[in-house]
């Protein structure tokens, strides 16, 4: 398979930005086909570090911070299932034929309880195929403590992280299985530990997995 062009590393411009070195980004990069249109979804800012990548690639990028949704910011917890997934649909605002190349989730799960990330998983469930790959920064486990970040795309071996303002929102910190266990067709593929108490964690659609409890770290 095509692998990505080769991209200039990103250098450092603002005191508040660090470069976080990533060993599974050149991994899902490797596995993309650079012949057809990629299609991205990233759930977090829009940050321009992930916009200059992305520009190299003919690509349809889509941006939704879903933690600023107002339902999720403040979750109503007595809405049932359905609902969810109908204010999850609404957020993302895909086309109904549209297949993900690359999901960005970066933390987004640490700020969702479990209902919420079922609702999320169906939601998007339409849109993911065998080519989908996705990646996940997550506390290295239920117990660390999570930086307040945002993330993009530096270049092909690195994140891009810039310290968030305001509250942090309360944070769902789970073990790599309680995890696993809640993003159905989506399995673990590896996972890989990074900085403050952090791993990165490749998935890949695989709807035959056992979820069996092992460690990727």
């Amino acid at each position: 398979m095509p692998q990505p062009p080769i991209k200039p590393r990103a250098t450092l411009t603002e005191q508040a930005t660090k470069l976080l070195p990533s060993a599974l980004l050149p991994e899902l990069l490797g596995c993309i086909d650079t012949d057809k249109r990629l299609v991205v979804l990233d759930m977090g800012h829009a940050m321009a570090s992930t916009v200059r990548f992305f520009g190299e690639y003919r690509c349809q990028l889509n941006f939704i911070d879903l933690t600023a949704e107002q339902f999720v910011a403040t979750p109503d917890e007595d809405l049932s299932h359905r609902q969810r997934v109908v204010l999850m649909r609404q957020a993302l605002t895909l086309a109904p034929s549209v297949k993900l190349d690359i999901c960005l989730f970066w933390d987004v799960f640490s700020y969702l309880s479990d209902a919420y990330i079922k609702a999320l998983i169906e939601a998007l469930e339409p849109h993911i195929g065998p080519a989908t790959g996705a990646l996940i920064i997550n506390p290295r486990d239920s117990r660390c403590y999570l930086p307040f970040c945002r993330y993009g795309v530096a270049d092909q071996d690195h994140f891009m992280q810039i310290d968030n303002t305001g509250t942090q929102p309360t944070v769902f910190a789970r073990s790599q299985r309680d995890l696993n266990n809640l993003i159905d067709y989506f399995a673990i593929d590896r996972g890989r530990l990074i900085a403050e108490g952090r791993a990165e964690y490749l998935l890949l659609e695989n709807r035959d997995s056992d979820k069996t409890d092992r460690s990727m770290i």
